[in-house]
């Protein structure tokens, strides 16, 4: 262990104070004192493994998140973080006597330790990105996450105290879960301090080579060649009028190593170790500073990424271009306002200092008034943890078995969607559960975070009362399944109960109503009058004057095999001929009717279509783009991940025909990294 690192500059509250003063003259150091003094005592008897008195520890943490800006409540919460789960003190004292907001954050650090304690010791990888969704889905407020990887990052600053099995489970867990998370919330300055601690850990020795390789560039002709290139762009940059600050920019070690086994190259050719940024006032200088670059030096083919226009969704934005600097050197340039700037090294961390700073100057509690629309709309933390989780993680639970195994449920699941997610054979045969080790109803709701052991019986069976307590499809299908198999009358029941329910909301003793009623614009796709042959893309026979509707469930177009079906009420249907809803109305065929697709329209009609790829940067911009150049608008996109990692997009677009939408998904496998593009037969709802 080299002898530099068994020196800890140890740091007293005094620094901490000047660190928030520094970053927050408004701050409330009263609150933030009165914390430290209570933390100080309750681990008044406690120890570091260095030695030194515990109370470091939350300090350390604290001054971390001073250095970020954080708020006064935020560093408060830090420096109890480890009261509650270490000296015994509860919730109820700390909400007393600093706040229900303080007592909150330090809850929920609290709850992500119990959880890291649920899980196996050793993560693995195809468990950590269920984890790391588990921990944004289980916390009301971000500067909980906030709170924990400072925590991190201070345990790994000082992590050679440790017994070299304990440093190499901690590493990795920082590169599996919590480095990957820093970077989920953009917050890019953490997230490399952390891969460069864990990198330092497990691959000691390769961290060590690139180490004094960058040591020694920087010594000789980097410096040199980067103050070349500053004076050039200061220059051009004073010619056309534009104030803005050239930084160079030094690539951190972990990113170096990963592009070299990633790409197998040696370190002399990683090309973007040279790298300059420029930080500019407006969004257009960037734009014209992209372009005096461009005159001063040879750009690269495919190397330019405009992030301002289409920001990567942990809010990071910036303009990547690489050129053939002097020397015939790559060079790497982004370029940035200093709001963005702020955001990509903070991340989630720089919305509270935007957010006091606005307040303060009575403006509207916006993060970055010109950067996207999204993010003006968010108020406080927890809308902006709402809209950061997105529906991935807002329609997810993650629960644990027994053994610490992560299970990924729909919001809303019960433990008998547990069991079938588990095995079909353990869902068939489910007769009860323990939640939290307690024995709980089989249609309790399950929330993330929860134990959940299943208790089965040879004997016991699913039984159709299931179906009302299950959201996920797995559990539907089997249940289903088991009753059409093992009760005959399943399927009888299931339309006479369909009709059931229709009469009871049809009116009694009433005519039924003539099919030219209108119906309610929000209830539709395309609804036109008809007389004989018109422009809206159907005929009817022997019908003028129809209500026409064309169904939801199988989203017919130009093209497709088509029926009519005469609704009570709402005119024509027009379904497929192969749409799985006509088989309840199979004993109605008096009320079907022959319908055409009319000639040559210039009708179009809204249908979904999906989109699966190998996730990569600028994915979304070049599929949209795509879609663009074959001149077809976009109504809505959606964007998600696939168990498997893959990107997910669903698009809903405007088409004419069903060949239409042939030539379109054909095209859109062109796209580099897309493995399928096909239609979805699903309702459209536009917002």
């Amino acid at each position: 262990m080299p002898e530099i690192e068994l020196k800890i500059k140890s740091r007293d509250f005094s620094t901490l104070v000047e660190c928030v003063k520094a970053a927050r003259p408004d701050a409330d150091l009263k609150l933030i004192e009165r914390a430290f003094r209570y933390s100080e005592e309750k681990h008044r008897d406690q120890k570091r493994l260095s030695g030194e008195p515990y109370i470091i520890h939350p300090l350390e943490v604290a001054i971390i998140l001073a250095h970020q800006n954080m708020d006064s409540i935020t560093i408060s919460a830090a420096l109890l973080h480890d009261v509650v789960e270490d000296t015994g003190t509860t919730l109820e004292e700390i909400s007393k006597l600093f706040g229900a907001d303080v007592a909150a954050l330090v809850d929920g650090v609290t709850k992500i330790s119990s959880l890291k304690k649920k899980t196996i010791i050793d993560i693995q990888k195809d468990q950590a990105e269920t984890l790391r969704k588990m921990l944004m889905a289980t916390v009301n407020d971000a500067r909980v996450i906030v709170i924990k990887l400072a925590d991190k990052t201070h345990n790994m600053r000082t992590i050679f105290f440790q017994p070299p099995h304990k440093q190499e489970r901690m590493a990795n867990e920082v590169l599996e879960i919590y480095a990957p998370l820093a970077g989920r919330l953009g917050m890019s300055k953490v997230r490399s301090e952390l891969e460069d601690l864990a990198f330092k850990v497990l691959h000691a020795d390769d961290y060590r080579s690139i180490k004094e390789k960058m040591a020694l560039i920087q010594r000789s002709e980097l410096e040199a060649y980067l103050d070349e290139v500053r004076t050039l762009l200061r220059e051009k940059l004073g010619d056309l009028r534009i104030e803005a600050h050239v930084f160079g920019r030094v690539k951190h070690y972990y990113s170096i190593y990963r592009k070299m086994v990633a790409q197998n190259k040696t370190f002399e050719e990683i090309f973007d170790i040279r790298a300059v940024r420029i930080i500019t006032n407006e969004v257009r200088d960037c734009y014209a500073i992209l372009g005096a670059v461009h005159t001063l030096w040879s750009p690269v083919p495919n190397r330019f990424k405009d992030y301002i226009a289409m920001p990567k969704t942990n809010m990071y934005q910036s303009l990547h271009t690489t050129v053939i600097g002097p020397g015939n050197h790559f060079l790497e340039i982004q370029i940035r306002t200093k709001e963005m700037d702020i955001t990509a090294e903070l991340g989630i961390a720089a919305h509270w200092a935007y957010k006091e700073k606005l307040s303060i100057q009575h403006k509207e509690s916006s993060i970055i008034s010109d950067i996207t629309r999204w993010r003006e709309e968010l108020n406080d933390s927890r809308d902006f943890i709402s809209d950061l989780k997105m529906e991935l993680y807002q329609e997810e639970v993650f629960v644990f078995t027994p053994k610490g195994k992560i299970v990924k449920l729909p919001k809303g699941s019960t433990p008998i969607d547990f069991a079938f997610v588990i095995h079909s054979e353990v869902g068939s045969h489910c007769v009860g559960a323990k939640i939290n080790s307690k024995l709980s109803p089989l249609k309790t709701e399950l929330t993330s975070g929860d134990i959940v052991e299943v208790l089965t019986n040879q004997k016991g069976h699913p039984s159709e009362t299931w179906l009302k307590y299950v959201k996920s499809s797995t559990a539907k299908h089997h249940i289903r399944s088991w009753l059409r198999k093992h009760s005959p009358d399943y399927e009888k029941q299931v339309p006479e109960k369909a009709d059931e329910k229709a009469d009871k909301v049809r009116p009694k003793n009433k005519p039924e109503p003539k099919y030219d009623i209108s119906i309610p614009n929000e209830e539709v796709m395309k609804i036109r009058h008809f007389s004989g042959k018109s422009n809206s893309g159907v005929i009817v026979e022997g019908h003028t004057n129809v209500m026409i509707r064309l169904s939801q469930c199988c989203q017919p177009i130009p093209g497709d095999n088509i029926i009519g079906f005469i609704t009570r009420g709402r005119g024509i249907t027009v379904h497929k001929k192969n749409c799985p809803s006509l088989v309840r109305l199979a004993d109605e065929k008096e009320r079907f009717i022959n319908i055409l697709w009319a000639e040559a329209q210039e009708t179009t009609y809204p249908v979904k279509i999906a989109v699966y790829a190998v996730d990569r940067q600028n994915l979304l911009k070049d599929i949209a783009d795509r879609i663009a150049e074959l001149n077809v608008n976009i109504l809505k996109i959606d964007a998600d991940v696939t168990p498997g990692g893959d990107a997910a997009f669903k698009f809903v677009i405007e088409v004419s025909s069903l060949s239409h939408v042939t030539h379109i998904t054909n095209d859109l496998r062109k796209v580099k990294g897309v493995r399928r593009a096909q239609k979805l037969n699903e309702k459209v709802v536009l917002k």
